[in-house]
């Protein structure tokens, strides 16, 4: 009777278990959405989290149950999403229908991490509104024309390094370059702290920096978790940061605040914008500490490995294309000597190939694989196909725009696997407001950042590659394998490439007037 029991009490538990691992993967089925079949807990991810495939694949995979569907299904775990795959549904959400979905879904809590919850991204309603507003003023073309020049010193100092490097140093992996890079662009344009990782690979903006990236399978694990399975993640305290890295962000911002307002120090960086920001709203109308740590934050957790992965794709793709290295090598030839050896940001912003070339990399190859957007309100979405259904996404409910796959949507794009610059010197306009180019979001949720991450690309390939060319290494994985089980996109075994500076090259000239000569190649001006 005993052993009876005891097996009823199993069964049990069991048949609770399965209830609650499945209680949510009915909904698509019962609505006729097409989907692909789920499994207990995991719902379409256990590939994805087993570390077999990429969430590029995931996607695709549900992309591609219908041509002409608007929409699919996708379970990420016990959440049912939707996946649009019209435009205009996509637009409709994102832009004319925004205040059915204006918000990010939850993805971190406040109780264990204040500062991402805190940022920008994470913020709903009126306070996202709110913030987003004061926050665009540090964002415009002059303020970051006035943080141009931190930049140019950063691309100086790493243009130097390459190309002064020794025969048998110069096949590198380019994202660990470039992720120093952007430490020190965002260490010096956001903090106000200069910084040099090649010389100092310890330093502690960069050592902390790579602890708080999502291209780890721990972080992408506590992402998920805190996501799907909220009571696991407090059980085992999953955080996204740590306490003393917090902590180390928290006094920087309070320290550089108190220190120039005691002393009277100006500069021009964005933790000045802030502060400049506040005196103009007046008391109680614009930031607080607490805000401007977060934020500061956002741009530093969003501008280094985020822009250092799109960046190496960038310089991947060039190595891969000889042709494109040389036609954008020509036009940063022609502004250099259009404008006296300088690279100044009005001389970088005219350059169309230079912006084509960025464009079309991130077409090709966008690190965001999707965009998520939470129902707010109720709203109704059109039959998925003819003669089905509406389908009503409930406030609470998830959608995803899968970037990656519209990207490479012949529907789209002619010819979507061809890296073809020239697709957006002929139709960048129409191109940029179909719907189908997304790589810093859509509508009023677009990145805020975006202008100055492409700004901080631009001088970086300016500087780099009026001095030196970009060729495959030899540990490239070819043809392109993407990492498994991570969220941003990236390259399995890095970004392998030889860098090896030109037998001839412009020289740049210093904001002062003054040339830097080099060691390696011939200086021509």
């Amino acid at each position: 009777m005993e052993y009876l029991s005891l097996g009823l009490f199993l069964i049990a538990i069991l048949i609770a278990i399965y209830y609650c691992a499945t209680k949510n993967h009915n909904i698509f089925k019962k609505h006729g959405i097409l989907h692909i079949p789920p499994i207990p807990l995991f719902g379409n991810m256990g590939s994805f989290f087993a570390k077999r495939s990429t969430l590029q694949d995931t996607i695709l995979e549900a992309y591609e149950l219908h041509p002409e569907a608007k929409y699919v299904g996708i379970y990420e775990s016990l959440t049912p999403i939707i996946v649009l795959r019209d435009l205009d549904l996509i637009k409709s959400v994102n832009m004319k229908n925004f205040d059915h979905f204006t918000d990010h879904r939850n993805f971190v809590f406040k109780d264990m991490d204040p500062i991402f919850a805190g940022m920008l991204f994470s913020m709903k309603g009126e306070q996202w509104k709110e913030q987003r507003s004061i926050l665009s003023l540090a964002f415009t073309s002059n303020k970051i024309k006035d943080m141009f020049n931190l930049m140019s010193e950063c691309a100086t100092r790493y243009a130097n390094y390459l190309s002064n490097l020794a025969e048998n140093e110069r096949e590198m992996e380019m994202r660990d370059l470039l992720t120093k890079y952007t430490n020190d662009v965002i260490a010096t344009c956001v903090y106000g702290v200069s910084v040099d990782t090649i010389k100092n690979p310890k330093n502690v903006f960069y050592t902390y920096g790579k602890s708080t990236t999502f291209t780890s399978f721990k972080k992408d694990m506590a992402m998920l978790a805190q996501r799907n399975l909220p009571w696991l993640a407090k059980l085992l305290q999953l955080r996204f940061l740590d306490k003393h890295i917090a902590k180390f962000f928290t006094e920087q911002v309070i320290n550089t605040i108190e220190e120039r307002k005691q002393n009277g120090t100006y500069r021009s960086d964005i933790l000045q914008l802030f502060i400049d920001v506040n005196d103009k709203k007046g008391p109680g109308k614009g930031m607080s500490t607490e805000n401007m740590v977060n934020h500061a934050f956002s741009l530093f957790f969003g501008g280094t490995d985020s822009v250092a992965t799109q960046t190496s794709f960038l310089f991947y793709l060039l190595a891969e294309n000889p042709e494109i290295l040389k036609r954008l090598q020509e036009e940063i030839d022609e502004t250099l000597e259009n404008n006296n050896g300088q690279l100044t940001y009005d001389a970088i912003q005219k350059m169309k190939y230079l912006d084509a070339m960025i464009n079309e990399a991130m077409r090709l190859q966008p690190i965001t694989v999707f965009l998520d957007r939470l129902c707010v309100k109720d709203f109704e979405l059109p039959p998925a196909l003819p003669g089905e259904k509406p389908f009503t996404v409930k406030a609470g409910m998830n959608i995803w725009i899968p970037v990656d796959a519209i990207h490479h949507d012949p529907k789209h794009y002619e010819n979507p696997q061809k890296f073809d610059p020239d697709r957006f010197l002929e139709n960048g306009k129409k191109i940029i407001n179909s719907g189908a180019f997304m790589p810093f979001g859509l509508g009023p949720r677009i990145c805020i950042g975006n202008r100055f991450a492409l700004t901080e690309i631009k001088v970086l390939l300016c500087h780099i590659l009026a001095k030196c060319n970009v060729k495959i290494g030899s540990k490239m994985l070819l043809p392109l394998q993407y990492e498994e089980g991570v969220i941003t996109a990236y390259a399995k075994n890095g970004f392998w490439l030889n860098v090896e500076p030109r037998e001839n090259f412009y020289c740049i000239s210093q904001t002062n007037g003054t040339t830097k000569h080099l060691s390696n190649g011939n200086c021509r001006n």
